[in-house]
């Protein structure tokens, strides 16, 4: 990773600590920054994470207004960003300098939307892990290979996959079959723990399944 990179990760995970301890915000990491701790290491640009500000029943231009003293970019303006929010549940941002994007997303315990309910699933089982010198907390090995066939790409395959076979006997194997179900990914879990370990073939059987 670059230094710029890394730099823009620090900047992001000193205010989540600090949200966290100041406001009560919890919040973990997502998406393509743990495939070096979790998955086959690839380049990313963006760093994901998902915060809960619903729990502490704080509005979302609150927490902009957190996010404006912390000096981060928005990718147009806040009050953009604030209204698109509402309707995505998505915050898109830059660090400090501009140069590395935040997708920021915020969890909605109402939204059955398959793609809302995984956030807070995954807040339950959030791990502490040590992440380019900066401790912080992550989903878990099971709530990332979850999270990534829910996304369901090209991409999120192939991390799944990766995290599958690297972590095979340490998985909660009850616990991705629950979950599948209740995430109607049930198909895709099983071919993935069936063995396929080609994303093409993958993405050709679950189609010929549907």
């Amino acid at each position: 990773m670059s230094e710029i990179f890394k730099e823009a990760f620090g900047q992001i995970v000193e205010f989540l600590e600090y949200i966290e301890k100041t406001k009560d915000i919890k919040y973990y990491l997502v998406g393509g920054v743990l495939v070096n701790i979790y998955s086959i290491f690839r380049t990313t640009q963006d760093i994901d994470f998902v915060v809960d500000i619903e729990s502490q029943d704080i509005a979302i231009e609150e927490y902009v207004s957190y996010l404006k003293g912390g000096n981060f970019d928005p990718m147009q303006d806040w009050d953009n960003a604030i209204l698109l929010s509402k309707e995505t549940n998505i915050l898109q941002y830059f660090d400090q300098k501009n140069y590395v994007k935040f997708d920021n997303y915020i969890i909605q315990r109402a939204n059955p939307n398959k793609y809302k309910k995984i956030g807070p699933i995954a807040l339950k089982r959030r791990v502490r892990k040590e992440l380019f010198n900066k401790k912080c907390w992550v989903e878990s090995k099971e709530d990332f290979i979850l999270s990534k066939l829910v996304f369901g790409g090209w991409q999120d395959y192939s991390d799944a996959l990766g995290c599958w076979i690297r972590f095979e006997s340490d998985l909660d194997v009850p616990y991705l079959q629950e979950n599948s179900k209740f995430l109607h990914i049930e198909g895709e879990f099983e071919l993935l723990s069936s063995g396929v370990s080609d994303p093409d073939e993958f993405f050709e059987k679950l189609r010929r399944n549907q």
